[in-house]
């Protein structure tokens, strides 16, 4: 059978298309010496958040084994050895060292593997944290970025590789369809314009500047996501 092949087409008022502010994490935050994002109390937060990136460059990190649920250590006869062990100090080895050592996978991430959950770590130009899309409450449009995606190929690509299904896997829409997208009027759209080979839409051809878009994204009230 042939697979479904679905298009999607963008307008100026899809306000699904709007996203959550980039609110800088308190992993930058802590780096750069500002004041940490706390709950409405007052008291520290649990968590912080994570939003999805692109890696710039292959990475390995050592995941504790039975880490992924809490009962996975239930039946830890069932499940193959770890790839190696943690000392206290960090440092990775094939066997175990001391009775302390922790079990770890060691996993290979790279750019080509799409977005991961990772703490936002942007700024200001001056410095300090974006606390909402625009510089502060009442910015000029200058000063504000957009929430809005250009298309649709971003929310789908998060679905995609985020999302699972009732079997614990992802690939929600890939896996059943071939999507095309189009912007018939964007959602938000590149002020200085877009390069044709950075195009994540059908459609062929440079983009030239866009501001009108952005103001009319700027303009969109968040209550209509």
């Amino acid at each position: 059978m042939s697979r479904p092949r679905i298009v999607h087409l963008a307008g100026p008022t899809a306000t699904i298309q709007n996203t959550p502010p980039l609110v800088t994490s308190n992993k930058a935050r802590a780096k750069y010496g500002l004041p940490l994002k706390s709950n409405p109390d007052g008291t520290p937060a649990r968590y912080d958040v994570l939003r999805a990136q692109r890696l710039a460059a292959p990475v390995t990190v050592y995941v504790e084994q039975f880490s992924a649920h809490p009962l996975e250590a239930d039946r830890s006869e069932l499940y193959a050895p770890p790839d190696g062990y943690l000392d206290r100090g960090g440092k990775f080895h094939p066997t175990r060292q001391r009775p302390d050592d922790k079990p770890v996978y060691a996993i290979e991430l790279k750019p080509e593997d799409g977005l991961y959950p990772l703490p936002y770590m942007g700024r200001q130009v001056d410095g300090a944290a974006w606390e909402e899309e625009c510089a502060f409450a009442g910015a000029p449009e200058e000063q504000s970025r957009q929430g809005f995606f250009p298309d649709g190929s971003r929310p789908f690509e998060e679905i995609d590789r985020l999302m699972l299904d009732d079997r614990g896997w992802g690939n929600l829409i890939s896996a059943k369809a071939d999507v095309e997208f189009v912007r018939i009027m964007p959602p938000g759209g590149y002020t200085k314009g877009l390069a044709a080979a950075c195009r994540t839409d059908r459609d062929a051809g440079d983009i030239p500047p866009e501001p009108e878009a952005a103001e009319e994204a700027a303009e969109t009230p968040i209550a209509n996501t």
